[in-house]
Order: structure tokens, then C-alpha cells, then sequence
């Protein structure tokens, strides 16, 4: 007898070793996929909690406060003053004798009708300032009116910072008279000329 799969010769009632491989081939494909059996991971019981030894700061490395002084906020205890804010000094009132003073008045209709020239820093005695507004008048006018307009722009702002005494001195460091102040001053005159 031969085998039908390899064609070897085989005895009677002899069974060829490639059917079987096949039969059991064919079992295996048709067999189910068996599922994953869960496995159980043994896991570490719990350590005890380690004891960690006490953080000891190193000596002469940072700063130590003065003995006295605490490192914390103590109200009513004088801080230390870290930033000082730049003050300056109030304009001075002291006029010498003879001196023209300036009248606030005066400088913020001179920024507001002329100041596009520097006419209003001239009236306070600041000729440099004044001289930059003419030539960035003047010469920025040949960039398509530009400078003009930057000019006119600067002086309206020098007119504001005149009116809310953001600019409250003259050149000199004299202060400049508010309205208030000259009309003050007006009548003291006239009450001194009276009593005369």
C-alpha cells in the first residue's frame, strides 16, 4: 500500500507518519485559541517607613541676621530699606530779587498756540529744548510734513504736563507760578500799597 500524501510504500495496516503529522495539523487549526490563564504576581509586602535624620543647616554659608534683629516682619520694628525711591527736591520758591518769575498760564497758551516753534520753553528759559523743536519743525517739515506734526504732538504734551504739574519749574529750578499764586500775590501787593 502507498501513502496518498508522500507516496511511501507502507505495510499493511501501517499507518505513514505524514498522515498523522497532517490529521494533527488540521485538529490544531480548528481547535479554539485557548485564553490567557491570569497569573498572579507576587508583590512586596510594604517597608517600614525609614527614618531620615534631622536637615542641619551648614554653618557660614548664608546670611545671619544681626543678634536682635528677627528674620521675619515685626510691626512697629524698623525694616530694612532695601530700595530708596529717587525724590527730588521741590522747585524752589526762594526768588532772587529782581527775578521774572513764570506764570503757568502764560507757558500753557504759548505750548498751545505757538509751541509747535518752542516759543513756551523759550518763555522758561530752556533754549536748548526750544532750538530742538524749531529744527524738528522746520527740517521735518521736508519729510512730508512729518516733523511738523511730531512737533505739534510734543508740544501738546508739554501743554498737558504743564497743566497737571507734571513740569512745575523753570530752567533755573524756580518753581512756576499758578494762577492761583499770581492772583494771591497780586493782592498781597495791592493790600501792601495800601496801607502805605
Amino acid at each position: 500500500m502507498i501513502c496518498p500524501n508522500c507516496g511511501k510504500e507502507l505495510a499493511e495496516g501501517e499507518v505513514c507518519t505524514c498522515t498523522a503529522t497532517v490529521e494533527n495539523e488540521n485538529k490544531a487549526e480548528a481547535a479554539p485559541a485557548a485564553e490567557p490563564v491570569p497569573v498572579a504576581i507576587p508583590v512586596a509586602p510594604p517597608q517600614p517607613e525609614q527614618q531620615y535624620q534631622q536637615y542641619q543647616q551648614p554653618q557660614g554659608e548664608y546670611y545671619t541676621p544681626p543678634q536682635g534683629q528677627g528674620t521675619y516682619y515685626q510691626p512697629g520694628a524698623a525694616q530694612p530699606q532695601f530700595y530708596q525711591p529717587v525724590q527730588t527736591p521741590p522747585a524752589r520758591t526762594d526768588y532772587p530779587e529782581g527775578y521774572k518769575i513764570k506764570r503757568k498760564y502764560a507757558a500753557v497758551i504759548l505750548a498751545a498756540t505757538l509751541g509747535v516753534f518752542g516759543i513756551h520753553n523759550f518763555y522758561l528759559g530752556d533754549s536748548n529744548k526750544a532750538i530742538i523743536h524749531i529744527l524738528v519743525a522746520t527740517l521735518g517739515s521736508l519729510l512730508a510734513g512729518l516733523g511738523f506734526i511730531a512737533s505739534y504732538i510734543w508740544a501738546v504734551v508739554e501743554a498737558v504736563q504743564l497743566l497737571t504739574d507734571s513740569i512745575d519749574r523753570d530752567s533755573n529750578g524756580y518753581k512756576i507760578q499758578t494762577f492761583e499764586e499770581a492772583l494771591v500775590k497780586t493782592r498781597m501787593e495791592a493790600e501792601a500799597k495800601n496801607k502805605e
